[in-house]
């Protein structure tokens, strides 16, 4: 228990920093939470991912991210990559992710994950990992008070669940998905708050496009490597009792295939 509250705080220490939540920003409402983005440094250059259904569902809406430091929106570009599902909707679609390259003002105030922390291959090592998921539920984050909203504040509440790596080759050959390609961890009804107390588990809606941790810790223990991003938080399912992610290494070759092309033109 001791090393599992190692790892976790150290996680939350490396990451949480460039974890953002995605809003439909409309002048005359309050903003509505849609999901959740992360920023990373890549190649020298700097991204937001995300889920791309978390873009698909407000096409028409301008985004933007909340700070969680200083309580502000800042606007985003709407030039996002989306990977194309083919003939399949959204909600069928395995990989279902979207990227952004940063503007320069965009990432003068955005803060980024070093490059040195995100996994751009699977890793290989032996055992069962321990991972973390970060984002913002809905369900925490559904209230503006009347202080906030005279303020035009914001004070989004993040929420983390960490838990093993699960066996889901039956739903990823369900869902077109392989251990290659994407990440499960097990999803349980009661889990441990920060406070060490038991509760139910809050649900995951609004954690989609948020961080999947690679802790470093593997079980049964060995040693524990540097925590590192290793994917991107996609859906969950009940019949499995999963949370399942892409593996960023996939957002990154699309990124290198992209960028790539943009500049041999």
């Amino acid at each position: 228990m001791k090393l599992i509250e190692q790892v976790s705080a150290d996680a939350v220490g490396k990451f949480t920093f460039a974890v953002y939540p995605v809003y439909a920003f409309v002048e005359t409402g309050d903003p509505e939470l849609l999901g959740t983005c992360f920023a990373i440094e890549y190649r020298n250059r700097k991204f937001l991912v995300t889920a791309a259904h978390v873009i698909d569902n407000h096409k028409h809406a301008a985004l933007a991210l909340g700070t969680p430091f200083s309580n502000e929106l800042v606007a985003i570009e709407r030039l996002f990559h989306l990977v194309d599902p083919g003939d399949k909707p959204r909600e069928d679609d395995p990989f279902d992710f979207a990227w952004h390259e940063l503007t320069a003002e965009e990432a003068r105030i955005i803060a980024c994950i070093p490059e040195d922390n995100i996994e751009n291959r699977r890793s290989h090592e032996g055992g069962t990992g321990l991972y973390m998921a970060m984002g913002f539920p809905v369900s925490k984050n559904k209230k503006i008070s009347p202080d906030d909203r005279r303020a035009r504040r914001l004070i989004p509440l993040m929420f983390r669940y960490t838990n093993l790596q699960a066996d889901a080759d039956e739903y990823f050959k369900k869902r077109g998905m392989s251990p290659e390609t994407h990440i499960a961890i097990k999803r349980e009804n009661r889990s441990i708050n920060e406070d060490g107390k038991e509760e139910n588990t809050i649900g995951p809606k609004g954690l989609s496009g948020g961080p999947l941790i690679n802790t470093g810790l593997r079980l049964p223990f060995s040693s524990i490597l540097p925590p590192k991003v290793g994917g991107m938080i996609l859906e969950k399912d009940e019949k499995s009792q999963v949370i399942v992610a892409l593996r960023l290494s996939v957002v990154l070759q699309h990124i290198d295939a992209t960028i790539g092309r943009f500049s041999s033109l």
